[in-house]
């Protein structure tokens, strides 16, 4: 009994904070335009999603593409660098580390910090005048929103693939060498795939964290490149007001990163 009175603060949290905002932007997302938020809603049943998937499947796809791009790139810059922090002693190896906290702070310093960087005047001026090219053609690009989300959730990554190998005993890989094994062959024949798992959590983690950007492809993508759901829900409340259409994305939206997070707690084995 003591048990289940103890649950209750965290059963209310649950319900207030998440089950009953996900079901109130459930009921708009089945409304026409503003007609919730005016008081006198008329429903239209799943009209809006039929909206959505006829005339925003390129926001759609955009929204996948992106940061599943990004997640690519994290994993293959973060997997050596997990590694390397792991296995050996590097330089500055604290400041790499603490270094890793840098997402809880938001997605505003790297946004704003690339997006200054990018215009003419800033750190790659020189870059663009070397190369012959305009700042057009780097900044509001996919490119620029990929190297963005890549920056921003490469920690993640690093996290993962670090608790995975600090799980393994640095004696296996020893005893892999002592037997004859190159330090290729032992890093394929034994440190990836016991880190496997650890790689794909961090793979789903970042893909799922960047699904729900805002002022990256905001700041980054401008008008095309930056054609993703959460921009687009933004724009279509605040400007357009159809609440209706933005909450269809938005369902659509939540339902996606629920399945990625869950796919990473199954991963991890946090889920069992």
């Amino acid at each position: 009994m003591v048990v289940y009175l103890a649950l209750v603060p965290t059963i209310l949290y649950i319900t207030l904070f998440w089950v009953i905002p996900i079901l109130h932007v459930f009921i708009v997302s089945l409304t026409y335009r503003d007609s919730f938020i005016m008081g006198a809603p008329r429903f239209v049943g799943f009209t809006n999603y039929a909206r959505v998937f006829s005339e925003y499947v390129r926001c759609i796809e955009n929204s996948i593409k992106l940061p599943l791009a990004a997640a690519i790139v994290d994993l293959i810059l973060g997997y050596p660098l997990a590694y390397i922090l792991a296995r050996r002693k590097v330089l500055f190896h604290n400041v790499l580390r603490a270094s890793l906290i840098f997402p809880y702070f938001g997605d505003l310093y790297v946004s704003y910090g690339l997006w200054n960087m990018f215009l003419p005047g800033g750190i790659f001026d020189f870059v663009y005048k070397l190369l012959g090219v305009s700042y057009r053609q780097v900044l509001y690009t996919p490119y620029a929103v990929i190297a963005g989300f890549s920056i921003f959730t490469l920690p993640f990554m690093v996290l993962y693939v670090s608790s995975s190998l600090q799980e393994i005993d640095p004696t296996i890989e020893e005893a892999a060498l002592t037997l004859g094994a190159t330090p290729i062959k032992a890093f394929f024949k034994v440190i990836f795939p016991l880190t496997l798992h650890g790689a794909i959590a961090g793979f789903l983690a970042c893909f799922g964290w960047n699904l729900g950007g805002y002022l990256i492809p905001l700041l980054l993508g401008g008008m095309r490149a930056g054609d993703v759901m959460t921009v687009k829900i933004v724009h279509l409340a605040l400007h357009v007001h159809d609440y209706g259409v933005a909450a269809a994305l938005s369902v659509i939206l939540i339902s996606m990163t629920i399945l990625i997070t869950f796919m990473t707690f199954k991963v991890t084995g946090m889920l069992r």
